[in-house]
């Protein structure tokens, strides 16, 4: 993994992105408002580090293999709680 962030496919944000997915598992958020919350975000964020670069750690905005693997992180982070955990929406 790259000292880079945004501008490879994998980051050190990545795995934060499998955290939250994991985070939304537990919560036992339903599987399609995960899946709309991890590409929502990656679609959002980058709007996001136009109008407000200053909250970001780093304001470059992602490249799409960055944001495809973002997604993905957070949809197995939420896969993986829900199969470990056997956790059950509602």
């Amino acid at each position: 993994m790259s000292g880079e962030t945004n501008i490879v496919p994998v980051d050190r944000f990545t795995m934060a992105h499998l955290g939250i997915g994991m985070w939304l598992g537990a919560l036992k958020v339903r599987e399609s408002t995960a899946i709309g919350i991890a590409i929502g975000w990656e679609i959002g964020e980058n709007m996001l580090k136009d109008k407000f670069p200053q909250i970001f750690p780093d304001s470059r905005k992602d490249i799409l293999s960055n944001a495809v693997i973002d997604a993905l992180a957070m949809y197995a982070g939420y896969k993986i709680t829900k199969i470990l955990f056997k956790v059950k929406t509602s």
